[in-house]
């Protein structure tokens, strides 16, 4: 028996959202689901192949609603039958429609894509026949970006419910996915990496890995079984800032493309910050954890000539200041108790109302917006026309395993600002630092870039940040182009920069660079081209469906319609406090970088060849995280009553990494003196590795020494510390401390 639960009240969602729980375990018409893939340069390319079978005594039509990374263009479909392949045709969607409905009223066997919305696509698998296995394979590719040294890539794998009415925005009722809590669909992978990607410290918040050379570069896999029901996250570190450029074949012309990594450096300016949370209740559990997180990062980061204010949201907006307010000491330190106050517990996802509530706090204040949410709603059209029309940057941040990062990133930068996105706490601090960089430039306006032939049209460009790719195409009738010029003025003194980029001229073979490159087009154009486009070009979009059919043998025609058999996503990790997203094998992130690390070793036990060139700095990088097994024994020989606890830096010294208790020292020459930052130590360190079989023993022990927050002075320190403390326990590399202490406090040291 299959029993429908309406979660609306307590999780947040819309009165359509509900989610199935079944007394047992049901076996699912879709089998599993597997992925191979390849990056080059920034292109990156996946095989998905779907794997159905209907176990039962009748026809059945399945109904899968997948999703696709927020950029990425969907491109061949086949459908797999016993020996018989077959490749679907784009039409119109009425067309299509028509001519799916037709094939399964005539017994046939048919097959239809259709986009349901950004980022969620829809396979209807009509009559499918007892006892028979059929597979649907697709390709998409996505271009990605290089922002500030490192490349994240992300296969979504689950939709997670959502607030909102799904039909305002088009959707039909078989498109809007359905979640199952017992769902379990399993999931492999496998990722090759060539180039300077494969050079790369790799790192996954989402999976632990297994990696092995090829001649091509690194192949990636999850290293344990998988399901849909986190995002895949890999996250490439340590690179180099670079342009390059692509040029392919557009029918009888070329389409070129310049992907432009500028310098715009230039001077920071102060933040004017409007600070908005989501405290929906879908945000239970790890994701506002995570946020918290975040947002004391942020804190942290603030400086006496920014200003800030702080909102929260469900169903309901919450200012906590009705204006910005200048962050000196004691407005942080209240901020940071708001912060550390904010609950999953305001209801449901209104992001539209708080959004348009925070574009007028303050005004005529110029901010900007920086949003923290998992993006669950439907109504993504809606929330990019406020945001453009309001003229304020919204800087988004996405929480959780499986985020609307379609939605967060359209957001982001059709307003002009940028995303990022956080599986798993321990990437807040990264995520956060390259936001606050992008926040302090100025936004560049008017950039455009120059060919030096004759372009027949171009797709304007993202916005501008230093150090982070822009994607610019354009399209030529008869010779490629030999060069293209990013111009722009800096924002501070109007002068003009530019950054020119040689094209070798090397043609790349296939249509996938014209077919990205048109649907870069569609994002800007009218409803009439952007139909003409997708149909010229093979697309599914929102007037065009993709259609096959398989005409059977009069003896297999089915006389009856076929039954719905609609696969349910499983519930995302960690939803709305719904299970732990760190849990067993995703305790923490998986790492292999240049370094031999202890993951390495287990690799290469298991019989994975690591490349000489990842093996040059053993010695260095023997452990991702060598500060963290020494604080873990400090605070274990802490829990021991009959030990007296420290009370001066002295004691400190060879229990904790030497970096740390310099940092520390140098808050105590800054004039907050030394036993204050020892005990401010003791309750930050508490509060991050305590084991919780420890927590009641320590809590007690370190309770006589009072709470923080007391004075104004108190509650800065305990602010210094926690992130003192954070950035040593998440430390990878053996870096300058002094590049980790905020500089404020390393010009009130000297």
């Amino acid at each position: 028996m299959s029993i429908g639960v309406n979660i609306g009240v307590n999780t947040g969602m819309a009165s359509d959202a509900f989610v199935s729980l079944r007394g047992k375990p049901r076996a699912s018409v879709l089998e599993s689901v597997r992925a191979e893939g390849s990056v080059k340069g920034l292109l990156f390319e996946l095989r998905v192949e779907q794997r159905y079978r209907n176990a039962g005594a009748t026809n059945i039509e399945a109904v899968y609603n997948f999703p696709v990374p927020w950029n990425a263009v969907l491109l061949d479909v086949e459908f797999v039958l016993g020996e018989r392949v077959l490749r679907g045709t784009v039409t119109a969607k009425a067309d299509g429609e028509r001519q799916y409905e037709r094939a399964l009223e005539e017994g046939d066997t048919a097959v239809m894509v259709e986009r349901a919305a950004d980022g969620v696509y829809t396979v209807n698998v009509g009559n499918l026949l007892p006892g028979e296995t059929a597979l649907v394979r697709f390709r998409y590719a996505q271009l990605l970006t290089l922002a500030q040294g490192q490349v994240r890539l992300v296969v979504p794998t689950v939709i997670g419910p959502r607030y909102g009415d799904a039909g305002a925005i088009g959707m039909q009722p078989h498109q809007v996915p359905v979640t199952d809590v017992l769902a379990r669909h399993p999931f492999t992978l496998d990722l090759e990496l060539h180039g300077d990607l494969a050079g790369g410290r790799l790192a996954s918040p989402s999976h632990a890995l297994a990696l092995r050379r090829t001649d091509a570069g690194v192949r990636v896999s999850p290293a344990a079984d998988a399901c849909l029901d986190r995002d895949f996250v890999l996250a490439i570190d340590s690179l180099a800032a670079t342009s390059f450029s692509t040029v392919g074949r557009d029918g009888r012309g070329y389409v070129a493309l310049a992907s432009l990594c500028p310098d715009t450096t230039g001077a920071a300016h102060p933040l004017g910050l409007k600070i908005l949370v989501d405290c929906s209740g879908s945000m239970n559990g790890d994701r506002i954890d995570a946020a918290r997180t975040a947002l004391h990062q942020v804190l942290s980061h603030l400086d006496i000539a920014d200003s800030f204010s702080f909102s929260r949201f469900g169903s309901a907006v919450e200012h906590c200041t009705r204006a910005l307010m200048a962050a000196t000491p004691r407005a942080i330190a209240k901020a940071g108790g708001w912060v550390s106050d904010t609950q999953a517990d305001m209801g449901g996802t209104d992001i539209r109302q708080a959004l348009l509530s925070t574009f007028d706090l303050g005004a005529p204040v110029a901010a900007d917006v920086l949003l923290v949410t998992d993006g669950d709603v439907w109504e993504a059209d809606e929330l990019v026309a406020c945001a453009e029309r309001a003229g304020q940057r919204v800087f988004a941040v996405g929480i959780g395993s499986a985020p609307a990062s379609s939605l967060l990133h359209m957001l982001a930068i059709r307003s002009g600002g940028a995303c990022e996105l956080i599986a798993d706490p321990v990437e807040a601090d990264g995520a956060i630092r390259r936001m606050v960089k992008r926040m302090r430039q100025a936004p560049v306006r008017n950039a455009q870039v120059t060919w030096d032939g004759e372009a027949r049209w171009q797709a304007d460009a993202g916005p501008l940040f230093n150090g982070e790719t822009v994607h610019h195409f354009a399209g030529f009738f008869e010779a490629a182009p030999g060069s293209a010029v990013l111009e722009w003025c800096d924002p501070a003194s109007g002068a003009p920069q530019r950054a020119e980029l040689r094209i070798d001229g090397a043609i790349v073979e296939g249509d996938t660079l014209a077919r990205v490159a048109a649907a870069a087009r569609m994002r800007d154009a009218d409803a009439r081209t952007r139909h003409a486009l997708a149909m010229e070009y093979g697309l599914v979009g929102q007037t065009t469906n993709l259609v096959l059919t398989l005409a059977r043998a009069d003896g297999e025609k089915q006389q009856i319609m076929p039954a719905l058999e609609r696969v349910a996503q499983a519930l995302p990790a960690g939803w709305g406090g719904a299970g732990v997203l760190r849990t067993g094998t995703y305790s923490a992130p998986a790492v292999w970088s240049r370094g031999d690390t202890a993951m390495m070793v287990g690799q290469r036990q298991a019989g994975y060849d690591t490349p000489v060139m990842f093996r040059r700095q053993a010695l260095l990088e023997a452990d991702p995280y060598p500060n963290r097994a020494r604080m873990h024994a400090f605070v274990e020989h802490l829990g021991n009553q009959s030990v007296p606890l420290p009370d001066s830096l002295d004691q400190l010294e060879g229990a904790l990494p030497p970096q740390l208790v310099e940092a520390l020292r140098g808050l105590a020459a800054a004039g907050y003196g030394e036993t204050p930052v020892v005990q401010a130590l003791l309750r930050a360190i508490r509060k991050l590795v305590t084991p919780r079989s420890l927590i009641a023993r320590l809590t007690e022990t370190i309770g006589s020494l009072g709470r923080p927050g007391d004075t104004l002075d108190e509650c800065m320190l305990a602010i210094h510390v926690e992130k003192i403390v954070r950035d040593a326990y998440d430390t990878k590399t053996a870096t300058s401390w002094d590049e980790e202490i905020p500089s404020f406090l390393r010009k009130r040291a000297d």
